[in-house]
């Protein structure tokens, strides 16, 4: 949530409030702006960040599926959102809808859920057979009989992983992204890099990015099995760097480089301006920063995880 979009007078101001959706209440974090003659506004930025958080506590209370799940399943199965909204007796845009943030009814995503398994999907299939071409059906059919077994979610979002998914095609572009704009960059830096871009873009969208959860331990956040999250990258390696003092620390290097086509613009947009804002830092100096920041303070006695609700105290945004 850059400055840029503030006039000379104006600040943001935040508190806590309640909103009914769909006839319940939830409590969150509403972000606004105060000009100097203390008109309180919003812009659709922060409209969208401040609902993202009702529609978040919403899913979680109903078991229903996110936005990256539904879009996995479809992806899973090879077809359109036009021909998933129509196997599932859904509207006709109704699936690409859920896919950019619509909240299903209940009913709707327990359909959703259920789709999960190939063999129910292929009685939803059947059961819309008649009205398909015989080609269609075939084709369909054929798609879904080459899917490998049923669609697996591994990890449930939550605010402990910024309501996403954990995403290895997120994780690997914006590791590529901040190491082209930075040169290598040593991993108790990247850690941090990685907490911030996530924890920043929760606070200006309502959602993480790469779906990771952070402890807070000894030199700041770190992403939970950070070894084996960079050990997966491709492209990318992890690599002794010794200084002439004789110490030495673990870089991530590019060695084969990939596109960004994984992040949308507003996910670039916020690795950019982290980039931009702790480019020149060292990972001595945004562990030290790390430590100001309330997330860590209050989690880091008990090493334990820091929820994505910290994002709204953060002190660089």
């Amino acid at each position: 949530m850059g400055n840029n979009i503030l006039a000379q007078g104006e600040r943001f101001f935040q508190e806590e409030r309640t909103a009914l959706f769909r006839k319940e209440e939830f409590a969150y974090v509403h972000t606004g702006i105060i000009d100097e003659d203390g008109e309180m506004w919003t812009t659709t930025e922060l409209d969208e960040a401040n609902l993202s958080q009702v529609y978040n506590q919403y899913r979680v209370r109903h078991g229903i599926p996110f936005p990256d799940d539904i879009a996995a399943l479809r992806k899973h199965y090879g077809l359109s959102a036009a021909k998933m909204s129509q196997i599932l007796g859904f509207g006709i845009n109704q699936y690409r809808m859920y896919e950019e943030g619509e909240v299903p009814s209940i009913s709707n995503a327990r359909t959703i859920i259920a789709a999960h398994e190939k063999s129910i999907f292929l009685s939803f299939l059947e059961a819309t057979k008649a009205d398909l071409t015989e080609t269609e059906y075939i084709r369909i059919h054929k798609k879904v009989e080459n899917a490998v077994g049923d669609c697996i979610i591994t990890t449930s979002p939550s605010a402990y992983s910024g309501y996403r998914s954990l995403s290895k095609e997120k994780i690997a572009a914006v590791c590529h992204m901040i190491i082209s704009r930075m040169g290598p960059v040593f991993v108790t830096k990247m850690n941090k890099l990685l907490f911030y871009i996530d924890f920043i873009h929760y606070k200006r969208h309502g959602f993480g990015i790469t779906g990771l959860s952070y402890k807070a331990l000894q030199y700041g956040p770190v992403p939970e099995r950070w070894g084996s999250v960079y050990a997966a990258i491709p492209g990318i390696e992890m690599a002794e760097f010794v200084y002439p003092s004789g110490q030495s620390g673990i870089r991530l290097e590019i060695h084969n480089p990939i596109d960004h086509f994984s992040l949308d613009e507003k996910e670039t947009d916020t690795v950019k301006s982290v980039c931009q804002l702790f480019g020149d830092i060292s990972a001595g100096e945004i562990s030290e920063i790390s430590h100001r920041e309330h997330g860590w303070i209050s989690n880091h006695t008990d090493r334990s995880t820091i929820s994505y609700q910290e994002a709204f105290a953060l002190h660089y945004t």
